[in-house]
């Protein structure tokens, strides 16, 4: 059916269900499929990271003809068919679950609460006030979300009884196919209600599952053993029986399968190529998720991978967000991170910091005489001057990582900090987690470092002498600290500055969507993609040059940032 107009007959939905460990707050994504669209299981992810275009994909959600992704700084994008905006996303806020229905799609923020764009014909966008949610399910004209206490709250078209959810409350998780709703309980009991016109709600007795998938004309479980079952209209195949996964995605007419080994297995309509992943070399995945007619998936690297009906652009990933890699800004040197994990560095290589070393990564930093890259495992290696340890990162795995201008600091999936290099001032050390909570964010200036707490809140340690530790109340949605001051970026997209060379001096009105300190100036990336820069101007370094951008870094003497098209453009003394 490429190339037709879709027809309000087919679709599907997907949720991410977003659950808080005891005690630290910190989210951890795991997909469970949903609808036409479907989904999967996730690997776990932190939800660290500056809101800027360099972020990871962790979690994928796929609509009956558009498709959206959630990265690890808490941002959604999305492609594909826009017929009612539900390819716009809001371009602020922290998120921690998608979810893609027919003409709409609904994400949830940091504290719970639902929010929804597109088509809003049934009242599917129409989120309850002051209701908070663990997951979200998108249907085809409804939606519905998951309480902390396991209950069940729907909204939109109720014309099969999709949003009339049975009494029996204490889900862990829920998926929304086109025209009806199921939730899974802890001990693996599975539920439906609402449409049955195909058998999708009759659930094989005695069944439990570890995951769910539902589509239009049929729902699919994964048992503990990894094996899937489905019931419901299987006229256009499904999966083998035999074979294990570790989670399903449920499309139009076809069905994939995630393997133990990062493979993707799909059976049924393959019309379009929906059911025929790409054979790249050493591809793996680690995510998964089915629309109508096209398939995406999450490689090893955090980028979208998509296949199948292209007619609306629901296969195309945006280039600039996902797989154009990084710049980083040195003292004296540039770094980029190229789509394909490399690195190449320019400027000067006194002490080796424009040598990075063999393999492929997914982050970059830089500071003064030294760089830093975090591989797709979460292990660091860094490179250059090494006095006071700069160069010498801690072993183990760390979901992000910010460099200053004498050392790092990196985050771990479940928040918790690990700085190394310079702590003369104490920049080093930030308050460990059994204080104060997980962060959801880090970074390190010159004799001070700041983050932002699970709550959103502010903390920032080292030097204090020109009040650039002082970080004022509120929530913030990215901390950048210079030499000796830091700015950040409110939920609101609006701009603060405190201590040092921003004493009293007023950053750039407006709204923004993403931040870069350097020794004395910053700039930020308006949500129009326009650049704008502050401070220290002695180099050029904050002339900000004119077009779109979707990620910025700033350095000493030189700024540097990507545009949407994927070029890199530096200003200011340029090594």
């Amino acid at each position: 059916m490429a190339g037709i107009p879709p027809a309000l007959d087919e679709g599907g939905a997907m949720e991410i269900k977003a659950m808080r460990r005891a005690g630290t707050a910190v989210l951890w994504l795991a997909l469970a499929a949903a609808g036409c669209w479907s989904g999967a299981v996730a690997a776990q992810t932190s939800s660290g990271g500056i809101a800027d275009g360099r972020g990871r994909v962790v979690a994928l959600a796929t609509g009956s003809y558009h498709s959206c992704a959630l990265r690890n700084n808490g941002s959604v994008a999305c492609w594909g068919s826009n017929w009612m905006g539900e390819s716009t996303p809001p371009r602020r806020g922290y998120f921690t679950a998608v979810s893609a229905g027919y003409y709409h799609s609904c994400a949830l923020q940091s504290d719970g609460s639902p929010v929804c764009w597109g088509g809003n014909t049934d009242g599917q966008t129409s989120v309850p006030a002051g209701e908070r949610f663990t997951a979200i399910a998108a249907g085809a004209f409804h939606t519905c979300g998951l309480r902390g206490s396991g209950t069940v709250l729907c909204w939109g078209l109720n014309d099969h009884g999709q949003t009339t959810p049975l009494l029996k409350p204490n889900f862990a998780s829920l998926v929304a196919g086109w025209a009806h709703t199921c939730g899974l309980r802890a001990d693996g009991v599975a539920t439906c209600w609402g449409d049955n016109s195909q058998g999708q709600l009759a659930v094989p007795a005695g069944e439990t599952f570890t995951a769910l998938s539902a589509t239009q004309w049929h729902t699919c479980g994964l048992r503990a053993n990894g094996t899937a079952i489905c019931w419901g209209n299987l006229s256009g195949g499904h999966l083998s029986a035999t074979q294990t996964f570790t989670a399903l995605a449920a499309g139009g007419n076809h069905s994939c399968g995630l393997a133990p080994n990062g493979a993707v297995a799909c059976g049924g309509d393959n019309s379009d190529g929906q059911a025929a992943p790409p054979l790249l070399k050493a591809n793996r995945y680690t995510a998964l998720a089915a629309g109508a007619y096209h398939t995406c998936a999450i490689n090893q690297s955090g980028n979208a991978v998509c296949w199948g009906d292209n007619t609306y652009g629901q296969t195309a990933a945006p280039r600039g967000p996902f797989g154009m890699g990084a710049v980083a800004a040195g003292y004296s040197h540039t770094c980029d991170l190229d789509a394909d994990g490399t690195l190449v560095c320019a400027g000067s290589n006194a002490s080796g910091e424009s040598s990075p070393p063999a393999g492929t990564y997914a982050d970059i930093g830089a500071g003064a005489a030294f760089s830093c890259a975090r591989a797709a495992t979460g292990s660091l290696s860094c490179w250059g001057f090494n006095d006071v340890g700069r160069a010498t990162p801690p072993a183990g795995q760390y979901a992000s990582m910010e460099i200053g201008a004498v050392g790092g600091c990196a985050l771990t999936a479940t928040g918790a900090p690990a700085c190394w290099g310079s702590n003369s001032n104490g920049q080093a050390s930030p308050a460990p987690v059994w204080l104060v909570g997980a962060y959801r964010q880090i970074d390190l200036g010159a004799f001070h470092g700041c983050g932002i707490l699970a709550n959103g809140s502010g903390a920032c340690w080292g030097n204090s002498g020109t009040s650039a530790t002082s970080v004022p109340a509120g929530s913030w949605l990215a901390i950048s600290s210079g030499e000796q001051f830091s700015c950040g970026l409110r939920p609101n997209g609006q701009l603060a500055c405190w201590g040092g060379d921003m004493a009293g001096v007023a950053p750039p009105t407006g709204t923004f969507k993403a931040l870069a300190s350097g020794s004395h100036h910053a700039c930020a990336i308006r949500d129009s993609g326009g650049l704008a820069c502050w401070g220290s101007n002695r180099y050029g370094q904050a002339d900000a040059p004119a077009g779109r951008f979707v990620h910025v870094s700033a350095s000493d003497r030189h700024s540097c940032a990507i545009r949407e098209d994927g070029a890199r453009v530096c200003w200011g003394q340029v090594p």
